[in-house]
């Protein structure tokens, strides 16, 4: 036994993995010799062998067995008949009583036996009962009896067996297969007569018939040999351990598929019930393959021969399966030594943070080695704090001077820098929660809260000093506590030939200090005078708590402004992505939480909402699985800075010129405009008062703006089209309750909210829209009546006519045939009485400098009015209106009094009849 160990361990030895002798051992291989048949599926049972490591193991298993005896591997070509059948060629082999050792010894092997052309048909086994035929196509269900296949329809398939499974195709030119049978699952294998043949599983029964009677006995002898062999050793199914399953929909097929993820393959199964007893439709091997998203719920997984396009039941639920289908395609590119040459100081082998075994990524600044979910953390950080690489995909980084870095450092090393003060209750550990985890690291390497103080160093002089004499000697792990403490890597050093301490380490020929200083150039810790200055910013906005009502039944809208009796005051954190909330400030478990990057709108009311507890200035967070949950906060101020906070956190920085702005409405929408109308693109809008703000998700250009009350059109048919100015953008949303908010908060913010200038619906002159259609009504129909303005409309006619523009002035027509002349004008003529802002001052000394000086809308308002009333009174020959009695008609309604004075009217007729030396209008273009 002992020489047997250690024949194994030598062994091992030599292919850099001494480590899992001791694996072989508890398994019963003692010795090389009975190693012969090791497999990859026996060697994952042994325990965890990294992907690269098997590889290695089965590699040289071959090479070592192969020049053993090779003569008895070679396999013995099997005799041959050539004939004609209906005038093709055709070559069967022959199998006698003689060759059945022959087969036995090949299925004994990984080798595969010939493949056969089979008929075959599927069956249910119902325990004893009758069997449920189940054709593989069609999926028509008909019950016939135990004994009779009288109405069983058969197709025609390509049939191979390996060894391990049974598997059959369309032809013998598919890479996969139609179905998969393994031998583990199979229970018994009977001739049926016909020269048919069942196979016999937990869930089904599958019935094949050969064209001879020979053929079908062939496959009878072989089939019930290989299940002898594999009831000598066991009687259990091989359980297939996967890392994702669940039902899907695959194109090309009716119905779902059951579908798992294990290692670097994917199964895809009829059903649950076939991928517990081991049954499948086809085996997909990712190496070389690559997975996509193709529309909201579907994801397409390519290899170099076929493509399958899967739907999921949720947009969450797909970008599970990215991810997980992503991880293992990683897994088959991995390459693991790296990771050995850094595993082997045994403090390596451990997270830094966490303590999980076999860590597979590293801050290559800070000179530890974490584990995935802790780089995750890292990541959040920032570069400038923790550059994060990958130990199996970032090989082209890993100089050997990096790896020698970290073998003389070691995660020991490094925490005793920066983990010197941790108390043991403040320990991470591997079931930590995302929130504790993003607490721990920001206090560990942001903050530094627990690393060692360096004793007689009091000022930033003295550090930088200090570093420039330590990048001289060997010891790279003063150099790093030096640097974490705040010493300037880029800091003078007082010698012109060598004025950095990386030239320092050059000189003295330093290389690891070098290693160390290259990838430290950007790191950004705070120096030495702002460590305990509560002035200095610590990433505020990216963590905060405190008291918030929080209500998760969305049974109202943003926009419905009345009392929620729902909402229940909690303790609420923002730490690490997540939102948070508790029962109280010293609950340990939070009762739920939002994941911030699922955030696709937030609202944020401008009004209170009242609550059973008081009035409360609420926000709502909408998510991509199409729930929502409102937050409200006790005033207005906490509802900003909770609200901005948030912002940030799912804001890509690409973007950022949108958190600056104090907005009402922000997230993620679907969008294109009108030079390309084919392709919808993802952008972040921000809803401000009557401004709509976006910019493109992946693209680095100056963001876009809608004036919403200048809208020439607004319509909702499935998506929201807009168009201002000439511009047309369609825009629909990630689900229907956050388009339905988007909806209704762009079209409450493209109508009419007062009664100033500034808040009616404008056109693209800036000019209100019902100033606007009332001017060119008159103009088209009026010029030529005579006392045009002077007669008065019907009081009930102008107070509709009014009522329907202030509703909504885009949508109202103005027609000859409905609408009167002098109704209009009255029209008119009342709108400007009753603005908030009066067109005129009554005191006018020099025209043309207070024209300037108005608001846009006001200035722009004037002027269509004023030419209007120009070319009424150009027309006076006509319509007997000259400019005095159109500005006795119009003085009170521009300077807003109850009568008109002479002084008013004098202006208001200076006014027109100076309109284009007033405007620098040209006689030409009137």
């Amino acid at each position: 036994m002992a020489e047997g160990f250690e024949e194994i361990s030598a062994w091992l030895s030599s292919l850099h993995l001494p480590q899992y002798a001791s694996n072989f051992t508890q398994a019963g291989y003692c010795t090389l010799g009975d190693c012969r048949g090791l497999t990859e599926e026996k060697l994952l049972n042994m325990g965890y062998f990294p992907t690269g490591h098997r590889r290695r193991i089965l590699r040289s298993l071959e090479v070592f067995m192969g020049g053993e005896g090779s003569d008895e591997r070679k396999p013995v070509p099997l005799p041959r008949s050539i004939f004609l059948k209906d005038g093709k060629r055709v070559v069967r082999c022959q199998f006698s009583q003689k060759s059945s050792t022959a087969e036995n010894k090949i299925l004994s092997g990984t080798r595969s036996l010939p493949a056969r052309t089979c008929e075959e048909m599927v069956t249910n086994n119902d325990s004893g009962g009758p069997i449920t035929k189940l054709s593989m196509f069609k999926l028509d269900v008909t019950a016939t009896p135990f004994f009779t296949f009288r109405n069983c329809v058969f197709q025609r398939r390509w049939v191979k067996f390996d060894g391990e499974n049974l598997t059959y195709y369309n032809n013998d030119k598919e890479m996969y297969s139609k179905g998969l049978v393994p031998l583990s699952a199979v229970r018994l294998v009977r001739s049926v007569g016909d020269n048919k043949l069942e196979v016999v599983t937990s869930q089904r029964t599958f019935v094949f018939r050969a064209e001879k009677e020979g053929e079908r006995q062939d496959w009878l002898e072989v089939l019930q040999s290989a299940l002898k062999s594999r009831s000598a050793i066991s009687h259990k199914p091989c359980k297939h351990s996967s890392s994702k399953s669940g039902s899907v929909e695959l194109r090309g097929h009716k119905g779902k598929v059951y579908l798992s993820l294990t290692g670097t393959k994917v199964r895809l199964c009829k059903t649950e019930q076939d991928f517990n007893s081991g049954v499948a439709i086809a085996v997909v091997d990712l190496t070389a393959a690559c997975v996509k998203h193709v529309d909201r719920r579907s994801f397409e997984i390519n290899t170099p021969f076929r493509s399958f396009c899967f739907t999921a039941e949720s947009e969450h639920e797909r970008e599970e399966w990215i991810e997980a289908v992503q991880e293992s395609i990683v897994e088959t590119l991995s390459n693991y030594e790296v990771a050995e040459k850094v595993w082997f100081n045994q403090s390596n082998r451990n997270c830094a943070d966490c303590k999980a075994r076999n860590p597979e990524w590293a801050s290559i600044n800070l000179g530890v080695v974490i584990c995935k979910t802790c780089a995750g953390q890292h990541r959040f950080l920032g570069c400038s704090i923790s550059q994060v690489r990958s130990l199996k995909l970032d090989s082209t980084i890993w100089t050997n001077e990096l790896v020698e870095l970290f073998l003389a450092v070691g995660n020991e090393n490094a925490n005793s820098f920066w983990a010197a003060n941790l108390p043991p209750e403040e320990e991470l550990h591997m079931g930590a929660t995302p929130e504790q985890r993003a607490t721990f690291h920001r206090r560990k390497y942001r903050e530094r809260k627990y690393r060692r103080i360096l004793e007689g160093l009091y000022r930033q002089e003295e550090l930088n000093q200090a570093l420039c004499s330590a990048v001289l000697q060997s010891d790279v792990l003063v150099t790093m506590a030096l640097v974490f403490s705040g010493a300037d890597v880029m800091c003078t050093t007082g010698d012109p030939d060598y004025s950095t301490p990386y030239l320092l380490a050059q000189k003295a020929g330093q290389r690891l200090q070098m290693e160390f200083l290259y990838h430290n150039q950007l790191s950004e810790f705070a120096k030495l005078e702002m460590v305990g200055d509560s002035s200095f910013p610590v990433d505020a906005s990216s963590f905060m708590d405190g008291f918030l009502y929080c209500s998760v039944n969305m049974l109202k809208s943003t926009l419905d402004r009345k009392g929620r009796d729902d909402m229940v005051r909690r303790w609420c954190t923002l730490e690490g992505g997540y939102l948070s909330y508790y029962e109280s400030e010293k609950s340990a478990t939070a009762i739920g939480r939002v994941d911030i990057k699922e955030v696709v709108s937030l609202a944020i009311s401008n009004t209170e909402t009242m609550t059973g507890a008081g009035a409360v200035f609420t926000f709502e967070i909408y998510l991509q699985s199409e729930k929502a949950v409102m937050f409200g906060a006790e005033t207005s101020d906490t509802q900003r800075d909770w609200a901005h906070a948030i912002t940030k956190c799912f804001l890509p920085l690409s973007v950022e010129s949108l958190l600056k702005k104090d907005c009402e409405l922000v997230g993620r929408l679907y969008y294109k405009e009108g030079h390309d109308l084919y392709h919808w693109r993802k952008g972040w809008f921000s809803l401000i008062g009557c401004e709509l703000f976006f910019c493109p998700e992946d693209e680095h250009v100056t963001e876009g703006l809608l004036q919403l009350k200048r809208l020439q059109e607004l319509s909702n048919v499935q998506v929201l089209l807009m168009v201002e100015s000439g511009r047309t953008i369609y825009i629909h949303g990630f689900a229907k309750q956050d388009f339905a908010l988007w909806h209704s908060a762009i079209q409450l913010a493209a109508g009419r909210d007062g009664r100033a200038l500034s808040n009616q619906q404008l056109s693209k002159n800036d000019v209100p829209i019902i100033v606007d259609s009332c001017v060119a009504f008159v103009t088209q129909y009026g010029l030529c009546y005579q006392g045009i303005y002077q007669k008065n409309g019907d009081p009930k006619r102008v107070a509709q006519l009014l009522e329907e523009f202030t509703q909504d002035a885009r949508n109202v027509k103005l027609r000859i045939q409905d609408h009167r002349l002098e109704d209009v004008t009255d029209t008119l003529k009342r709108f400007l009485s009753q603005c908030e802002d009066a067109l005129l001052a009554k005191e006018i000394e020099k025209y043309s400098t207070y024209i300037q000086s108005l608001p846009k809308i006001s200035r722009s308002t004037l002027a269509a009015l004023l030419q209007h009333l120009y070319r009424i009174q150009s027309c006076s020959h006509i319509n007997q209106m000259k400019a005095q009695s159109l500005a006795c008609v119009f003085s009170s309604c521009l300077f807003q009094t109850e009568g008109h004075t002479p002084q008013e009217t004098r202006v208001v007729e200076d006014l027109i009849s100076n309109y284009a030396q007033l405007f620098s209008v040209s006689f030409t273009s009137q």
